[in-house]
């Protein structure tokens, strides 16, 4: 079943969903970053802490249900499929802003290579 947004804020979050868990965890760094640079990017308001985790809580449910995996990795198929509908729900402005909250969000911890393969791909398909 594809991913479902409501909002800009859900498509953007289910992006970084992807990158955080890249590489099969996200790590303190990672939430760090979301929690304190992303949480007060314009396009989430002026949320409060606990707002924002229940909004990423529901996006990483929403993301880890529809998005195709196999042997409990994101397929490159279920991958392409999000990153489509992400790119018909944000403006190009946002596309932008996305892309580069995501190579950050990957630099936290270090980029391993299943990262930087997304995040070649997330770069493609948000062009």
């Amino acid at each position: 079943m594809p991913v479902k947004f409501t909002n800009e804020s859900e498509a953007f979050l289910s992006v970084l969903t992807l990158v955080a868990g890249a590489d099969q965890s996200g790590s303190l760094e990672e939430r760090d970053f979301l929690f304190s640079k992303v949480k007060g990017l314009a396009i989430f308001g002026n949320s409060s802490t606990a707002d924002f985790s229940k909004l990423l809580g529901k996006v990483t449910d929403a993301v880890y249900s529809g998005v195709a995996q196999e042997d409990g990795e994101f397929t490159a198929a279920g991958i392409d499929s999000l990153l489509v509908d992400v790119k018909k729900v944000l403006s190009p402005a946002l596309r932008k802003s996305l892309v580069q909250i995501a190579c950050e969000l990957g630099d936290t911890d270090g980029a391993d290579s299943k990262e930087s393969a997304l995040l070649d791909q997330v770069r493609r398909a948000l062009a």
